[in-house]
């Protein structure tokens, strides 16, 4: 069970408002499908060099699942991967990054390849395995993680990183409600129903996934577990440490990180929050974990 104060409708409409308002507007990196797969790859390198600078790929199958568009795809062949495999439920998605790898990256042509993960029944094929901002996507992790322990050799590895349900973006909804923690401070109905209203307004600018999917995309949704195009598990970080122990991999590492606060003292200032048992659940920014099939 979840914890949140629970404020109704009539509190989280206005001041969803009221931020919208007061907040300078940001371009949205996801706003168009190119856009979002070069933001994939710029942002891998400074990723990896926080997050995995020890994960080697070199001359390795790598597996990225739940890819998306597959953008860091290229970022691992430029680093010695010998194939790279983009796995992900979203079959658009997928048709749209090969035909974007095509365009930008044709030197990778047969090396890079997308696959729905019901479509992978060859076993112990790949060696490394990463799903980077993935884990709080998945409606049942812990048959991914079989998937990706079926599909690793002996030895292989997993990285996954990621945030728990009490991070302060964790509601994927501060593009409609640009207010941290939402999903602590508001109930589930009040947030879907505040969502529903926005999208309706008359200076409201639908994001990509609207503008392919339809407004209407919102209107059957109940709770943030169905949230369209990415649906939420609502784990914590106790719930995921359990899970990643629970699977048939061996857990070798499991690192939480505070707000690094690189343009932001107030981050800075609440960074060791994270390192406070009873605290870190909402003050982290990121957590880590490897696996290894044993």
């Amino acid at each position: 069970m979840t914890f949140s104060l629970s404020l109704p409708r009539q509190i989280c409409y206005p001041l969803a408002r009221l931020a919208q308002r007061s907040a300078p507007a940001r371009p949205a990196k996801d706003d168009d499908q190119a856009e979002y797969y070069d933001h994939q790859y710029r942002t891998t390198d400074h990723m990896r060099s926080r997050f995995f600078a020890n994960l080697s790929v070199t001359g390795k199958v790598v597996l990225d699942v739940g890819s998306g568009l597959g953008g860091r795809a290229p970022y691992w062949m430029n680093q010695g991967a010998a194939r790279v495999i983009c796995i992900d439920v979203n079959r658009q998605e997928l048709q749209a990054g090969q035909s974007i790898l095509a365009n930008k990256f044709p030197q990778f042509a047969g090396k890079i390849e997308y696959h729905h993960p019901d479509d992978l029944t060859e076993p112990n094929f790949a060696d490394v395995a990463v799903m980077v901002d993935v884990f709080e996507h998945l409606v049942n992790p812990r048959q991914v993680l079989l998937q990706c322990h079926r599909w690793l050799r002996p030895g292989g590895q997993l990285w996954s990183g990621s945030i728990g349900w009490y991070n302060y973006m964790a509601s994927h909804c501060l593009g409609h409600i640009p207010i941290p923690w939402c999903q602590v401070i508001f109930s589930q109905r009040a947030i879907i129903q505040t969502i529903r209203r926005i999208i309706h307004q008359p200076d409201y600018s639908p994001n990509v996934w609207e503008r392919l999917e339809g407004l209407g995309r919102w209107d059957k949704v109940q709770t943030l577990k169905d949230r369209p195009g990415e649906p939420l598990n609502m784990l914590s970080l106790r719930q995921v440490r359990k899970i990643f122990r629970q699977s048939p991999f061996e857990l070798t590492a499991f690192e939480i990180f505070g707000f690094s606060g690189r343009t932001n003292a107030l981050a800075r200032s609440v960074s060791s929050l994270a390192k406070i048992p009873m605290l870190r659940e909402f003050f982290h920014s990121y957590y880590t974990a490897m696996l290894t099939k044993r």
